[in-house]
Formats: C-alpha cells, sequence, structure tokens
C-alpha cells in the first residue's frame, strides 16, 4: 500500500470549549500529511460560540456533525460510524498533535506491512493548558494492558476495519474507562497485534483530573478487567492496591515512580 492511500479519519468531539477549540482544529490543520486525514467533528449543540467558530472553520473540517448527545463517549460512537479511514484516532477539544509531522510520520510506519496492525500507538505528553510542563511519557508494551492503558486514547490509532468487523465501539455505560475497555478488547481480539512506535503523538491538557475522577476510573477499569479478562476479586484487588501505591508514589517520590514506570 502506498502513502498516499492511507487514509487517517481524525475525529474532534467537543462541547462548549471555545477557548481551546482552534487550538486543536489547527493542530490537525498544520499536518504535513493534511491530504490523509479525515477530519471529523463532532460538536455537542455549544451555545457558548463554539459552533460558530467551527462553523468558521469549516473548510478545514471534512465531516462536521451539530447535535445534542448524551455524552462524551456517545459523541466518540457518532464519529466512529462517521469515519471511513484505515484508522482513527480521537483527538477531542483542547487535546493536540505533538508536531506537525505526526500523521506522516506514523503513515510512513505503517506502510509496506503485509496486513495494517489492529492497532498503532505512541508516546505522549501531560500539559498543562498550552505549556508543555511535563516531559514525555513512553508507552507501555501491549502485553502490559492488564495494569492500564499502554498509552493515552489521544495516541492510539485503531484499525477501523477491525473495529468494524469485531462490532467494537465504546461503551456508553462507562463515563471514564470506555477507551480503555476499547483497547483492551482490540488488543486481546487481535492476539495483541500492535504496532509500538518510538514517537511522541499527542499532548494533552491534564488540569481537569481530579482524585474523583482517579477513584471513578480505577472502579470501572476494574469493572473492564472483570469484564473483558474474567479476572475474580483477589487478582482485581491485589492489583487495586498496586495502583494506589504507584498513585501514592507518583505524588509523593515521582522521580521513582518514573523509573519504576519506564522499567
Amino acid at each position: 500500500m502506498h502513502s498516499k492511500n492511507i487514509k487517517i479519519s481524525v475525529v474532534t468531539i467537543v462541547f462548549n470549549d471555545a477557548d481551546h477549540i482552534l487550538a486543536t482544529v489547527g493542530s490537525v490543520g498544520s499536518q504535513t500529511a493534511r491530504a490523509n486525514i479525515e477530519y471529523i467533528v463532532v460538536d455537542g449543540a455549544s451555545t457558548d460560540g463554539t459552533s460558530e467558530l467551527l462553523e468558521r472553520q469549516s473548510s478545514d473540517i471534512d465531516i462536521y456533525i451539530r447535535e445534542k448527545d448524551s455524552g462524551i463517549y456517545n459523541a466518540m460512537n457518532k464519529g466512529l460510524r462517521a469515519a471511513t479511514g484505515d484508522y482513527i484516532i480521537f483527538m477531542n477539544s483542547g487535546d493536540r498533535f505533538s508536531d506537525h509531522d505526526v500523521v506522516r510520520k506514523v503513515v510512513e510506519s505503517i506502510v509496506g506491512k503485509e496486513q495494517l496492525p489492529a492497532m498503532v500507538y505512541g508516546h505522549y505528553r501531560e500539559c498543562l493548558g498550552e505549556t508543555r510542563t511535563f516531559g514525555v511519557k513512553p508507552s507501555r508494551q501491549p502485553d502490559k494492558i492488564w495494569y492500564g492503558p499502554v498509552a493515552s486514547h489521544q495516541s492510539t490509532f485503531y484499525n477501523l476495519a477491525f473495529l468494524k468487523k469485531n462490532n467494537l465501539v465504546y461503551d456508553e455505560s462507562f463515563r471514564i474507562a470506555a477507551d480503555y475497555r476499547l483497547t483492551l478488547e482490540t488488543l486481546v481480539r487481535s492476539r495483541y497485534d500492535a504496532l509500538r512506535l518510538d514517537l511522541c503523538i499527542s499532548d494533552f491538557d491534564i488540569s481537569g483530573v481530579s482524585n474523583t475522577n482517579q477513584d471513578q476510573g480505577l472502579r470501572e477499569a476494574n469493572r473492564v478487567r472483570r469484564e473483558v479478562l474474567a479476572w475474580g476479586p483477589l487478582r482485581t484487588g491485589l492489583l487495586t492496591g498496586l495502583l494506589l501505591g504507584a498513585r501514592y508514589t507518583k505524588r509523593y517520590l515521582n522521580p521513582l515512580y518514573t523509573f519504576l514506570r519506564n522499567r
């Protein structure tokens, strides 16, 4: 397959985020491989001026869906259903590609493969606003998916044909961990057919992450492990203790956490 024949569907979902949406649209539009991109924006009928900003950027958007939704994963599923690319990635409002060449490098990495991997992913960078406060966080090997997400969803490209063949979508019964479930199911069903790139793919703002969200995220992730991996209470409980210890280490002993995480 020639690189010009590979299409990447980039989906942005947004609701009332006029302060950040243009940074995301600009990041997608400035990709050197823009010709390989199908850009889809799903706006949940914003009322703060976001919709008007997007209408002014209509030349940069291939598919624009503006209608109310029932939540983040409902909106993401709308983008998933609209996508027609070989791969799909979600770069939601406020998220950005780490540099202008990310999509080109990803496309070049899969050209020549006899079979397109079920998933392609790489590293990511956590930011506060538009300031790159933190360094690059390396993604994990695919067989570490039991521990938690191997990369942020902003750094994960899913093979769209594989998702559709296996009827994989975001489970809207989750509030936080549906992306983890989609990644876990993709890896398990494909027998870990994933291409991990030594490439920083995305920057995303972590200022909205709270301890309450982390606690709910852990509960939901444990539900994913029970339902997809058939884990029992003992195994889930042991991992919960490990993850809570890792959270403490990250907060109070960050150099040690970084060392252990990158092993």
